[in-house]
C-alpha cells in the first residue's frame, strides 16, 4: 500500500492543465492513508505562492530549497530537528569565498537564495563543473552540488538533499520505502527518484538529463505529462503494492 506521495513542483505537478491537477487532487484526497508532500528546489515563499495558484492537493509537509528546509502544515512551522541537522556543517561564508575567483559562475539572484542553500544561475560545461568541485575540495569545504535544467546550480550542506529530507519524514511517520511514491522531472529530483526501495515516477515531460532513469525497474515513466503523469504513475504503483 502506498502511504506517502512526494512530488516535485515545477514541471511535475505544475505546468500542465488545470483539469489534470483537479484529477490528481480528487484522487489523492480520497486515498487513505496517503500523506501528500511537495519536495522542490524553490524557496518556501515561492512554493507557497505556487501552491496557491491552482487546485493542488494540500501537503502535510513542504520540503523546500532542495531538501534543506522542512515545514509542516500542522503548525506552519519549520522542523527544528531538521534545521539543526542541516546547519551543523553549513559554511556559506567559506563557500562564497572559495568560489569568488571562478569567472564562469553566473549570478546569484536574491529570489533563489535561502538560509541553507546557495543557487547560481547559468550554464556550466563539464570542465567548469569539475573545476568548481576541485576548488571546493581544495578548500576542504564539504557540500553537495546539484546542477539541473542546464541552468541552476544548487550548493547545499553535504548529505542534505531531497532524498535525505524524505528519509527524515519517512522515519517521522514510520513509513517504509516500498510504501512511498516519488515523482519528478529533472536532475534535482534524482536523489529521491533513486532512493533504495522507493517507487519512482518520471513524468513524460521530463528533462533529457534524467532520461536514463527510465531504465530502472523502480521507476515508472508515465505516458502523460505533469499532474496527469503523476496520477498515472501513482495508480501503477498502487496496483503493484496493493
Amino acid at each position: 500500500m502506498i502511504k506517502m506521495l512526494v512530488c516535485d513542483f515545477d514541471g511535475t505537478i505544475s505546468g500542465g492543465s488545470s483539469s489534470g491537477i483537479d484529477k490528481l487532487n480528487h484522487y489523492v484526497t480520497r486515498q487513505s492513508p496517503l500523506n501528500f508532500i511537495v519536495a522542490t528546489g524553490r524557496t518556501l515563499s515561492s512554493i507557497r505562492d505556487g501552491l496557491s495558484g491552482d487546485n493542488f492537493p494540500t501537503p502535510i509537509s513542504i520540503v523546500s530549497d532542495v531538501g534543506t528546509r522542512i515545514h509542516h502544515a500542522e503548525n506552519n512551522q519549520s522542523d527544528s530537528h531538521w534545521s539543526k541537522h542541516v546547519e551543523r556543517n553549513w559554511q556559506p561564508e567559506q563557500v562564497q569565498e572559495a568560489i569568488r575567483s571562478l569567472p564562469f559562475l553566473g549570478k546569484q539572484s536574491n529570489q533563489h537564495q535561502s538560509r541553507y542553500k546557495i543557487t547560481i544561475e547559468g550554464q556550466l560545461d563539464f570542465a567548469e563543473y569539475q573545476e568548481l568541485k576541485a576548488v571546493l575540495e581544495t578548500a576542504k569545504i564539504k557540500v553537495d552540488l546539484t546542477y539541473s535544467h542546464n541552468w541552476f546550480l544548487d550548493i547545499t550542506p553535504k548529505g542534505v538533499c531531497k532524498a535525505s529530507a524524505i528519509r527524515f519524514l519517512m522515519n517521522k511517520h514510520n513509513i517504509k520505502a516500498e510504501e512511498v511514491c516519488v515523482a519528478g522531472d529533472s536532475a534535482n529530483d534524482s536523489t529521491m527518484l533513486t532512493m533504495e526501495g522507493i517507487n519512482g515516477i518520471l513524468v513524460a515531460n521530463h528533462y533529457p538529463e534524467v532520461a536514463h532513469l527510465s531504465d530502472s525497474k523502480s521507476i515508472y515513466t508515465s505516458k502523460a505529462t505533469h499532474a496527469e503523469g503523476v496520477l498515472e504513475g501513482l495508480i501503477h504503483w498502487q496496483q503493484l503494492r496493493a
